[in-house]
């Protein structure tokens, strides 16, 4: 291993652990700090027994080559499946398959509210074909032009207030052009939208993070976990990390994961105040997963079901027995439940115990009419910095933060989804790590650049 290298990574997930392995493959031994007790960050599997849950629900899809030779290399092939894409949306009782289908919105609702979605529609569209400028800058902008009005209020304007904690008019459109596919009117059953699958890890998405931390063992590297940052102090040329018990680490350069508010937080010297308060400006939701085991077997053909309306707390439900049984005790036939609530890193029901979320979990249970009678065993999972929140001011913001880091700190390299404080992919996180390591070691790349592409969508699987 290279002796005059010492780098150190904040942050044991995707972009961390990717970040150490690429680092191993080039002959540098890191060392990696994170806060929780385990690998993995949100793509993480918790057990209780032989109970696994998947926080997020992670489907492992890329568009890019070496990715994809990473994830085969964690995992031979047996422990991969494939796994049917068949989400939903709950609305007024009637599950309807997300993405949306133009068939499903003009039958299923009845003709009636077809014809009332599809006329608001209509309109929507003959009103943007009369502007000059066709940008949405807010989401509801953004969904009323897609959708209609009809439509969008009963699928999204609640989905955004539930699941993003913000008025639809206070976030950008620009992650929706990613993440929310518009009305398929051509798909016939059996074609091949059908057919949209994707790998999955038989055990959950941490069965790969803990292969990727047992490869990085045999090279001398192992994260040490409960082990929070708050201090990354510079001085001009080394580093130095102090934990929250109070341990230090010193290198040549740092690979940041951590919330980047955070990590401007903790940053020695003090940044200049205008940084600092454009940092607190940057917004998260936190996640919390109540996986519920029943002892009865309930049809749900779905592996997610969002639920926009306002009579259930929960924003969306995983059905983990559609993702993997492996999830599961071996032979156990009941039904196994994730479901999602979301909160501010610091809400009301971040703050809740966990006898409240079961209350909770219980309640929406209840008013699914599923009989929580049947509840066997439930666990909780708690994701404090989950996701990043796309407001309008978050591409200023993330692009002053860039530069003033750039400039005042070059050997500080911000990777992943909360690193660099975008609503990233498993796999842009990873190639965020990638080319940050190939920036450390000279290479005229510039990882920020990861996941620009207004258009791209999880969809389909990249051939083996």
């Amino acid at each position: 291993m290279e002796s005059n290298r010492n780098p150190l990574i904040i942050g044991a997930g995707p972009a961390g652990i990717t970040a150490a392995l690429g680092l191993a493959k080039r002959g540098v031994t890191s060392r990696i700090y994170e806060a929780s007790g385990q690998v993995g960050g949100l793509a993480r599997t918790p057990r209780d027994g032989d109970w696994r849950i998947d926080p997020g629900g992670h489907r492992f899809f890329t568009r890019n080559e070496e990715v994809l030779d990473l994830w085969k290399a964690l995992l031979p092939p047996d422990q991969w499946i494939s796994v049917q894409r068949q989400s939903a949306m709950l609305v007024d009782g009637h599950f309807m398959r997300y993405p949306l289908i133009g068939r499903d919105l003009l039958t299923q609702m009845g003709y009636g509210r077809g014809m009332h979605g599809l006329s608001s529609l209509m309109w929507s569209r003959f009103v943007r074909g009369m502007r000059l400028d066709d940008h949405s800058a807010s989401f509801r902008e953004w969904g009323t032009n897609e959708f209609g009005r009809y439509w969008y209020t009963l699928f999204f304007d609640g989905y955004v207030r539930k699941t993003w904690l913000a008025d639809p008019d206070e976030l950008a459109s620009d992650w929706a052009n990613q993440r929310i596919k518009p009305i398929n009117w051509r798909r016939k059953e059996g074609d091949a939208a059908d057919q949209d699958v994707f790998r999955y890890p038989r055990l959950g998405p941490g069965q790969v993070w803990e292969a990727a931390a047992a490869a990085l063992a045999d090279v001398g590297v192992v994260p040490t976990l409960n082990s929070a940052v708050t201090k990354a102090r510079f001085d001009g040329s080394m580093w130095t990390l102090e934990m929250q018990d109070g341990e230090t680490a010193s290198g040549d350069a740092v690979f940041s994961s951590m919330p980047l508010r955070l990590l401007v937080d903790a940053l020695e010297p003090e940044p200049p105040k205008y940084i600092r308060a454009v940092a607190a400006a940057l917004k998260h939701r936190a996640l919390i997963t109540v996986a519920v085991a029943l002892g009865k077997r309930y049809d749900i053909p779905f592996n997610w079901v969002y639920t926009p309306g306002p009579g259930l707390r929960v924003g969306r439900i995983q059905n983990y027995r559609r993702w993997s049984t492996g999830l599961s005790p071996e032979n156990w036939n009941g039904t196994f439940l994730g479901l999602e609530y979301f909160s501010g890193p610091d809400g009301d029901l971040w703050k809740a115990d966990d006898e409240q979320l079961k209350s909770i979990a219980a309640h929406d249970l209840r008013a699914l009419g599923i009989d929580d009678s049947a509840i066997e065993r439930v666990m909780i999972v708690r994701s404090q910095f989950a996701y990043p929140i796309n407001d309008p001011g978050r591409d200023r913001n993330v692009a002053r933060l860039r530069d003033f880091l750039g400039r005042n700190y070059p050997s500080l390299h911000p990777v992943g989804r909360n690193g660099m404080h975008r609503y990233d992919n498993q796999d842009h996180a990873m190639l965020s790590a990638m080319q940050s390591v190939a920036q450390y070691f000279g290479e005229n790349v510039d990882p920020w650049r990861v996941n620009t592409d207004r258009g791209y969508h999880e969809s389909g699987l990249l051939k083996s």
